[in-house]
């Protein structure tokens, strides 16, 4: 994704932190009022803002990353302010009348070159403020001049942290005044518009050193200094004392390391994009096999080259065959499954071979759902409630046979059907499909055939049946489908009637504990919790489904009260992600992912229904427990919304994910599903689709200021100003420029003459059209950037079948 920056050169407020006056006169005039009569008030205040201390949440971040080492001789350090106003809202000094001029900076510093850090690992000095930096302490020290601001009694007993700076060191890296301005600035994405809280959220004040590490190496300590009441010495270090005392607020160290022992991003990132296309699949390496060609050799090949690993162990059963594995992540589309009986165990084919992936990958669910109390848990009392709900079915519906023999009103089709069709709607009902079958029912029924399948739903999700009888049987008094079994005998509206209105009776009879219950009432509750239309039904409410529900577009409803078991979905969707998956059950053969690579891979959406399925089946602890679990398998894995499924994604072992763990893994198509660092060093995204390409973004820190290399020198490629042609703003120029250093280090050379700003400005002559000598802060910022590498990765691509050359070795 492009990104543009807008680069502002600084925010001064109106008023700035300081004591400050404001005197409001009134001359009244008018009436007996005497003329020149005046009436005045005064009233003083102070403005006060970051001035001793940072706070840890003031720092957006840094660069290099604290306690890195890498290449770094090339970037110039920085530090990021969360408020975009710090650095201009103190004066550096009371002559500095614009306040353009920050008042803080970053100063890097070597080994040896601070004599209270000689080793460059962050030591300051801690103490009060009032003794810090009282100039009558140490003569030999220069401390800030505070005249024009001096310190409130607050700030004197604040404890702070400083550094001692000798003169020589001063003199050689700390920047003038002029410089100072033009390290620092403001970006912000180009579209950061509306309320202010949006802008800060995305908008950061840039602080920068004027220092680069040297190419050789070394260990370094940056600090961001308060420049406030030193802009006399920034000018004329020589007035320095023998050493200069700084305000730190912040500090950070790191190493540089030389170019050839660094490992940046671009070093780490070829790496993993140098190979060829088909190199990038996640496959064991090819055996070697000599001139064999017979079939069983062939075949064998062939299930390597897929991603199959042949297992460790010799079968029992045929002594010189092996089974051979393969995990969820394939180098070529898997071949669909259909998932009747027990699927997942899949039988020898025409060579003596036997694939175990997805008979490991069931076994591997229901060892992870044991494993798991909160979802086992779930799994078991969703189980116990739908034994429940078939239960109160079961009374209702025997209470109900039985009125309707005592009335006399069973007819033939009644004794055919029985109580359960007289009672469900048909398979995969919903309101909206029966009144598009049939119509709404005479008399406008179409509220009780909703009533009633609500009150069937509240049953399933359960809710005691003494609330919702009188519901359920005046839904089913108007039928569901308009067939005979829908209500009593054709003919008999009075018993009908008689059945409705005496629940209660119907409810005493139906209950299996009562002398009054029909015959066949264990048999009709052994039916309804084998009956899909009812265990469907019951595991859409357990998974928060809506597919099945009686709310549709025309009904206005909600779904009816669920069975409150959300662990259920969110457990089977991340293992549908992987999540919990062992690493060896992902990539049996280390080989195929071997240091420093990237590998692309298919997901085998079988294994992961297998993974599913064998997680629902901890469950069953008897045979009646099984249709309600392959219900819930069904609803799970065919029901609306889908649960996450991967389709693709990519497996990446490299350093890359130690040391630049945001890197952006964005593909050309879809979405990615998740991100997840499954060990030091090996990331694994997956996507929802199959992209063509595969982008890698270097992560927003490598938004840097910096140079590039050329000739031995350092030199940058100059960017527009204005709109050339074809060149817009911030594009690239052919343009280049050598940065110029102060004599015998690596401290740009920014202002005068031969500086480096004026060699920018002279040097982009047509892509600059303005009177000014130098570019701004923000413009100067412009050129510097280092904007963040992208690479693409094309996915492989292959037939379906697998490589082409083993295609004979199919059965």
């Amino acid at each position: 994704m492009t990104r543009n920056l807008n680069f502002i050169d600084n925010l001064v407020p109106s008023v700035s932190a300081g004591d400050h006056t404001i005197t409001v006169t009134q001359t009244p005039t008018g009436g007996n009022i005497p003329s020149g009569t005046t009436f005045s008030l005064t009233q003083e205040f102070t403005v006060t803002g970051l001035r001793l201390r940072v706070e840890v949440d003031e720092i957006h971040g840094v660069y290099p990353p604290p306690g890195m080492a890498g290449a770094f001789d090339r970037y110039l350090p920085h530090v990021t302010l969360e408020r975009r106003i710090v650095p201009w809202e103190r004066r550096i000094s009371s002559d500095d009348k614009d306040g353009t001029i920050p008042w803080l900076g970053v100063l890097l510093f070597a080994e040896g070159e601070l004599s209270d850090d000689p080793k460059a690992l962050g030591g300051t000095e801690t103490g009060i403020a009032k003794t810090l930096l009282d100039p009558r302490n140490d003569p030999e020290v220069s401390v800030p001049d505070f005249a024009d601001q001096p310190l409130t009694a607050e700030e004197e007993t604040a404890t702070i942290n400083t550094i001692r700076v000798p003169r020589e060191v001063f003199a050689r890296i700390a920047p003038t005044s002029a410089e100072l301005a033009h390290l620092a600035h403001i970006r912000t994405p180009e579209d950061a518009g509306g309320s202010q809280e949006k802008r800060r959220s995305v908008e950061y004040a840039y602080l920068l050193a004027n220092r680069l590490p040297d190419p050789l190496g070394g260990r370094y300590v940056a600090h961001l200094v308060s420049f406030e009441g030193h802009k006399e010495l920034l000018d004329h270090p020589d007035r320095a004392k023998a050493h200069v005392r700084l305000v730190s607020l912040h500090h950070w160290s790191f190493v540089s390391a030389p170019v050839e022992a660094g490992a940046a991003y671009s070093e780490l990132r070829e790496q993993l994009t140098k190979e060829p296309g088909r190199s990038h699949l996640l496959a064991s390496p090819a055996a070697e096999y000599g001139d064999a060609t017979d079939a069983y050799t062939k075949r064998v090949r062939h299930l390597i080259e897929t991603g199959h690993v042949a297992l460790r162990h010799v079968r029992a059963d045929r002594p010189n065959a092996y089974d051979f594995y393969r995990g969820p992540l394939t180098p070529y589309p898997a071949d669909p499954v259909e998932r009747t009986g027990m699927w997942w165990v899949t039988e020898e084919d025409g060579f003596g071979v036997r694939n175990v992936g997805h008979h490991t990958a069931w076994s591997l669910g229901r060892g992870l759902a044991l494993a798991d109390q909160e979802f086992s848990a779930a799994l078991a009392r969703a189980v116990d409630q739908a034994q429940k709900a078939a239960q109160n079915l079961a009374q209702i519906a025997g209470g109900r046979q039985a009125r309707a023999e005592a009335v006399g009103s069973t007819g033939p089709a009644y004794s055919a059907a029985g109580p359960l069709d007289a009672l469900l709607p048909p398979e995969g009902y919903s309101l909206s499909q029966a009144e598009e079958a049939w119509g709404p029912a005479d008399g406008d029924t179409a509220p009780e055939r909703r009533a009633g399948l609500e009150a069937l739903d509240r049953l399933l999700a359960g809710e005691p049946p003494q609330f919702h009888t009188q519901a359920l049987l005046d839904g089913l008094a108007v039928g569901y489908g308009g067939g005979p079994s829908s209500g009593p005998a054709d003919g008999d509206a009075g018993a009908d009637e008689e059945v409705r209105v005496d629940s209660v009776t119907m409810l005493r009879a139906g209950d299996l504990s009562s002398p009054a219950s029909a015959p066949s009432a264990t048999e009709t509750v052994a039916a309804i919790a084998e009956d899909p239309r009812v265990m469907e039904r019951f595991a859409a409410h357990v998974l928060g489904s809506p597919s099945l529900g009686y709310s549709d577009s025309q009904s206005g409803g909600g779904p009816a009260s669920a069975v409150e078991e959300p662990v259920l979905p969110s457990f089977l969707d991340g293992l549908r992600l992987l999540s919990g998956v062992p690493f060896d059950h992902l990539v049996p053969d280390p080989a195929a992912l071997p240091p420093e690579s990237m590998r692309w891979f298919r997901v085998d959406q079988g294994w992961l229904d297998a993974l599913v399925t064998g997680a629902l089946w901890a469950g069953i602890c008897g045979s009646h427990d099984r249709s309600v679990v392959e219900k819930l398998v069904k609803v799970y894995l065919d029901g609306s919304p889908k649960p996450p499924t991967p389709s693709s994604g990519v497996l990446i072992r490299s350093r890359l994910v130690t040391d630049f763990p945001q890197v952006g893994i964005v593909p050309s198509t879809g979405r990615v599903l998740r991100r997840a660092v499954l060990a030091p060093g090996v990331l694994l995204v997956l996507f929802d689709e199959v992209p063509s390409e595969v982008h890698l973004t270097e992560p927003d820190q490598g938004v840097h200021l910096g140079f590039g290399f050329q000739g031995g020198r350092e030199r940058i490629t100059l960017r527009a100003l204005r709109e050339v042609g074809r060149v817009k703003i911030g594009d690239q120029t052919s343009v280049q420029v050598t940065v110029p250093f102060r004599d015998g280090t690596r401290v740009l050379k920014l202002a005068g003459p031969d500086g480096l700003l004026k060699e920018i400005w002279d040097r982009l002559a047509s892509h600059e059209d303005t009177d000014r000598t130098a570019p701004s802060p923000g413009e100067f910022g412009l050129q510097l950037v280092h904007a963040p590498e992208r690479a693409i990765l094309h996915t492989p691509t292959a037939p379906a079948a697998g490589p082409g050359h083993d295609e004979g070795a199919h059965t």
